[in-house]
């Protein structure tokens, strides 16, 4: 009789056990697809804003020479950075006045949130 109660204790020590670790397992594998997707969203992020700092600094660089060209002569023109934005400037007695970004296109937010109307 004292045999089947070790057996049996056993067998639910060491279910109990194999629960912690499948859990803690779980819990390891959650972290893990978490880590990676942020990581795959910062990657994403970050290949953007690449792309923002070279089309400013391509439409710059096309600035100062259209300034060198001109010889710093007094003029106001502008140039374009990407569909939705272009470079201000303004040289105004051999000094750049003005050089600064501005949007040319409208955002809005979009503030409207789906809602579920149920109809009488």
């Amino acid at each position: 009789m004292e045999q089947k109660k070790r057996e049996s204790r056993t067998i639910i020590n060491i279910g109990t056990s194999l629960m912690v670790v499948i859990l803690i397992s779980m819990a390891f594998a959650v972290i893990a697809a978490l880590a990676i997707s942020s990581s795959h969203n910062n990657y994403n992020l970050s290949q953007k804003l690449k792309e923002h700092t070279d089309e400013y600094y391509a439409a710059s660089n096309e600035a100062y020479e259209k300034i060198a060209a001109s010889n710093w002569a007094d003029q106001e023109f502008t140039v374009d950075i990407n569909e939705n934005q272009v470079l201000n400037v303004k040289v105004d007695k051999g000094e750049i006045v003005r050089f600064t970004v501005d949007n040319s296109s409208n955002w809005e937010a979009e503030s409207s949130q789906p809602v579920i109307t149920i109809d009488d």
